[in-house]
């Protein structure tokens, strides 16, 4: 690859050259206000469903602390004013041009040609910001009055939000997308300084600035997601120019069909006849390949975030196109790269008129292409080049049935086994899309091996593919498990373990959620009591009282086990289920996710002649009779008048629950069971299940229609929640204080309850807060509530693996599991 001067005529530049512009060769055509024109393709972008998704969180979880005056404003107030070297008047200024700016961009797309629709988006996105600032100020206790003169005026006292930066940022934002590079950074540097500027002159304080953003954000996204933005797509006479920059000379100028995010692709036809694929990087793409590549990789195991800009990405396709194409692998050849005068990195590559695979005809989509498409990932494998999105549209035929690989943006070199061998499995998903899917796995296997096709099947999974391909697959007779278990067949090998290659799951982002509320109460907590208080509290506790209550823990293992022979059809010796108890106590600390309890049951039950499906009942059945007496003790004990539970005495650092959020809560559960119930995939994969596993259930479900084993069940586990509430009792005694036993079996009851809810493995963090919280209530002081819930979770969750890991190795050694 060599570097040519733009002064150099095209005749002498070669094939595959790299071309950059001098600053100097910018011309007047090249100043830009808009990113697109007027009445280019719009589109609803996932950027914007993070956006709303996150100012919705951020708003939310604000609205605890609202409005504001702790000590962490108090440290950004004294820290922003702080700041040397700048003088009241540049932050009264700063803050005008908030409302300067806006005007701005409300005037362009007023008075520039067939924008309108912009302008209505501008002022649906400020109204939108207003009336979620009004309504968070609302439930933060501010009037609305307030709100409207912090609109016009620069004078204290502060207003929680920040009005006039909610309504600034929503305008600036919704313009964003539409507006040049430039003045999009412009935009962005307006806004900080308008935020910088409400702290410094007391307008707001910081946690209503950060209030006000979201709100503007918030406004903006929904504004995109209802009209959709542009992209920042060049027009084919700004192709045009980029490509004379870069001195090819092409006519018949034509977008492609198909663009990834952030990049313009476009149709040419070069002086010879041939034809030529235009990839445009442009400098005022809104949703660009580096914001996809962090999300990617956020998202991904083993990918890092592609840095280095429009003209990296360019050079970095050209290189891998370059070295796959000298090292023997078919590949489009590039014609020029680099960056053009208007600052947009352009890449030109010759199709020579080959159609990519998946369009061809399927007549023309026989064994022998396939075969020469395997051998081309073969090469590709030795040469340690993943290409990172190998599908029907990246693999392109020509006229005598040659395929040649295209599109090496995502591609890596040094690549890990993990990324090539997820390409394989792309490129066989697609191929078994386009022909029958067995025919794919037996090329597949004929071309590569059998031990090949058996290292590719852990990564045969959605998490492979890209969206388009998930997308295909379900429009199928058949899923993905049926394509594996063909591979697994054809490799002869069992169905092994799927590799993780999601970093992150929706799961563990609302796990990470709870948990941060949870340690966020539990610090809160601790800190209203004092580290050393604690210290002191554990010191001075009754040692005896607290090794009774260690020795009364393993007990509970006992109850449980005859509530789970109860729930079993089958008979089992009561030894082996104890000895299942205290295991499961120890896999619920070692490995913390229900799916490890589940397989321990299944293993175990599986032992005594029970299906899978069969030893699943057990547990629920467990589960769902537990559930009752825990409802039936709770209610028996309030509707009693045994024990009330005053939770306004509670701790005054925990968030107020009240009914609302209660409400709100059941709302929720009731929409996503509707919304799961409505999809037609999500309905049909639950009615295929629960028919595949009726008979087991039924066979399972005949132990209710035993009053013995009914009795053993209810018995189990209203004897194992009694024991529990006595050693809690016990650790409260060992802190000089004592409840009365419903009280305690309330206490024990709702905890354990509300703890189950949350997507924390173990309750950890919940059960704590939750413990003290309850015993506050009671009329505990905090120090000794919040050792005594310590204290208990320390004998009955933390201290009980000790023996569960005994427990586990006695079973094994009987092959009970």
């Amino acid at each position: 690859m060599t570097t040519a001067q733009p002064e150099a005529s095209p005749a002498s530049r070669p094939p595959g050259h790299l071309a950059r512009l001098k600053p100097g060769n910018l011309r007047v055509a090249d100043v830009r206000v808009f990113s697109s024109a007027s009445d280019a393709p719009r589109a609803r972008r996932p950027t914007d469903v993070v956006l709303l998704v996150l100012a919705i969180v951020v708003i939310t979880a604000l609205s605890f602390a609202a409005p504001g005056h702790g000590r962490l404003d108090h440290a950004v107030v004294s820290l922003v004013k702080a700041l040397p070297g700048l003088a009241g008047w540049l932050w009264e200024i700063s803050y005008d041009l908030l409302f300067v700016w806006a005007l701005f961009v409300l005037g362009v797309s007023l008075f520039a040609h067939a924008r309108k629709r912009l302008l209505f988006g501008e002022l649906l996105a400020g109204g939108l910001a207003f009336l979620i600032a009004m309504t968070a100020g609302e439930a933060a206790g501010s009037a609305w009055s307030d709100g409207l003169r912090s609109l016009t005026s620069s004078d204290p006292p502060s207003v929680y939000p920040a009005m006039r930066l909610a309504i600034a940022a929503a305008i600036i934002v919704a313009a964003s997308p539409h507006l040049s590079r430039p003045l999009r950074t412009l935009g962005r540097l307006v806004v900080t300084l308008g935020a910088l500027a409400s702290i410094t002159l007391g307008i707001a304080e910081p946690i209503g600035v950060v209030t006000g953003i979201a709100a503007g954000l918030a406004g903006a996204a929904i504004v995109h997601l209802l009209l959709g933005s542009p992209g920042g797509r060049l027009s084919l006479d700004q192709v045009a120019q980029a490509l004379g920059d870069l001195g090819v000379e092409a006519t018949d100028l034509r977008y492609a069909p198909l663009e990834p995010s952030g990049v313009s692709l476009v149709l040419a036809t070069a002086p010879d006849g041939g034809s030529l694929l235009v990839k445009i990087y442009g400098r005022d793409a809104w949703d660009g390949q580096l914001l996809t590549s962090i999300w990617s990789s956020l998202w991904n195991r083993g990918e890092t975030p592609e840095f280095g800009g429009r003209l990296h990405q360019v050079e970095h396709e050209a290189f891998v196109t370059l070295f796959a194409e000298r090292q023997g692998v078919p590949a489009m050849p590039v014609v020029a790269a680099g960056m053009a005068a208007g600052r947009d990195a352009v890449l030109v590559v010759a199709t020579r008129g080959a159609q990519p695979l998946a369009r061809l005809d399927p007549g023309r989509i026989d064994d022998a292409l396939l075969s020469r498409i395997w051998e081309l990932d073969a090469r590709l494998f030795d040469l340690r080049v993943a290409h990172g999105a190998l599908d029907g549209f990246r693999i392109a035929v020509s006229a005598n049935g040659t395929p040649a690989v295209g599109d090496f943006s995502q591609a890596t070199v040094s690549a890990t086994d993990a990324a090539l061998r997820a390409d394989r499995a792309q490129l066989l998903v697609s191929t078994a899309l386009l022909v029958d899917h067995a025919r794919a796995v037996t090329i597949a296997r004929d071309v590569l091996g059998a031990d090949a096709i058996a290292e590719m099947l852990p990564y045969l999974q959605p998490a492979a593919l890209d969206r388009a391909t998930r997308h295909a697959v379900r429009a199928q007779d058949w899923d993905l498990d049926d394509l594996r278990q063909l591979a697994s067949e054809a490799a002869g090998v069992e169905l092994p373990k799927l590799e993780q290659i999601r970093r992150v799951t929706w799961a563990s982002i609302l796990m990470l959620a709870v948990i941060g509320l949870v340690a966020y109460a539990v610090i809160s907590a601790v800190a209203n009591v004092g580290l050393q208080s604690l210290i002191e509290s554990f010191k001075n506790a009754d040692l005896a009282w607290l090794a009774l209550a260690l020795a009364l823990s393993p007990t509970v293992g006992a109850a449980q086990a005859f509530a789970t022979i109860g729930a079993c059809i089958k008979p089992v010796r009561f030894g082996p289920v104890v000895m299942l108890q205290y295991a499961i106590q120890f896999v619920a600390l070692a490995v913390p996710s229900s799916a490890a309890r589940i397989a321990l049951e299944i293993r175990f039950f599986g032992k005594v002649g029970m299906s899978s499906a069969g030893a699943i009942a057990v547990g629920v059945i467990d589960s769902i009779c537990g559930f009752i007496v825990q409802m039936l003790v709770i209610l028996v004990v309030l509707l009693s008048g045994m024990a009330t539970l005053d939770l306004s005495t509670s701790s005054t650092s925990l968030p107020d629950f009240t009914g609302k959020w209660l409400l709100v809560a059941v709302v929720m559960v009731v929409l996503l069971a509707v919304v799961v119930l409505a999809i037609p995939r999500f309905r049909t994969y639950l009615r295929d299940q629960a028919k595949d596993k009726t008979a087991d259930i039924r066979d399972g479900l005949r132990v209710l229609h035993s009053p013995t084993k009914v009795l053993m069940i209810l018995g189990g586990n209203f004897v194992s929640q009694v024991l529990f509430a006595i050693i809690l009792g016990v650790c409260l005694r060992a802190f000089g204080h004592q409840l009365t036993f419903a009280e305690l079996l309330l206490t024990y009851n709702l905890v354990s309850l509300f703890a189950g809810f949350m997507p924390v493995p173990g309750g950890m963090g919940v059960a704590e807060a939750g413990y003290t919280a309850a015993l506050v209530a009671f009329g505990v002081p905090h120090t000794a509530a919040l050792s005594t819930a310590m204290a208990f979770r320390l004998v009955t969750y933390y201290l009980p693996p000790i023996w569960g890991g005994a427990a586990m190795k006695w079973l094994r050694g009987r092959e009970y599991i």
